[in-house]
């Protein structure tokens, strides 16, 4: 049987498996998917203390599942798909595997909701993002935007006319889900503009470049 079974390996899970693992508990920390977590996806991180001039996402998780092994956790790359805590001790079901565990720390975080196109995938981290608090500092004085049409969208283009020119709000229907409140300030704020009825077909760019550029359709006459 386990001390401890820490599901999810983000900043939060490998804090964890750190101080389980600086306690003798001898943790073991099951990846998931996404090793690393959506930190993995951000470019330059300069919110983190101790990195006055900032560090690579990725860098970061890497030197953070570094330090996780030096003391001691076990790290497997899989996915758990079930776990049972109405019995003790708790059971944690993997590939082909069911761990006993005396504690489990479920530290699984979150998915940004992609379009769903290849080229966003290509360009993630060069001009495509899903945080922008994250990166929204690097496209000071740029045009933006913005796909979606609830409340997180209306977020993000509310925080981003902070930096940018222009923040483009991109909508496949006429009207917004978001909460009147968070409608009320995105239709206000006189940097941002709302383009309906359309969905984006293909970003544009390099890694090289980063994004140039949106290809659109909208949904109703099919026009690109």
């Amino acid at each position: 049987m386990r001390n401890m079974v820490i599901i999810g390996s983000g900043p939060a899970g490998l804090t964890a498996a750190v101080y389980a693992a600086r306690a003798n508990l001898q943790p073991l920390l099951i990846e998931g998917k996404e090793p690393g977590g959506q930190l993995t996806l951000t470019t330059l991180v300069e919110n983190y203390p101790g990195f006055g001039e900032g560090i690579m996402g990725p860098q970061l998780m890497e030197e953070m599942r570094k330090q996780a092994l030096r003391f001691g956790t076990e790290i497997v790359t899989s996915y758990v798909y079930a776990v049972k805590l109405k019995e003790y001790p708790f059971r944690v079901y993997f590939a082909d595997q069911e761990v006993t565990t005396k504690t489990v720390v479920i530290s699984t975080g979150s998915s940004a909701k992609l379009i769903g196109i290849e080229s966003e995938l290509q360009l993630m981290g060069h001009g495509v993002s899903t945080c922008a608090t994250c990166d929204g500092f690097f496209y000071r004085g740029r045009e933006i935007a913005v796909v979606g049409g609830g409340d997180s969208a209306m977020e993000e283009a509310t925080f981003l006319t902070k930096f940018a020119t222009t923040v483009f709000v991109i909508h496949r229907r006429d009207v917004l889900r978001a909460s009147k409140i968070m409608q009320d300030r995105a239709f206000s704020n006189p940097k941002i503009q709302f383009i309906w009825d359309t969905v984006v077909d293909h970003v544009v760019g390099t890694k090289e470049t980063g994004v140039t550029g949106l290809k659109l359709k909208n949904v109703k006459t099919l026009e690109a």
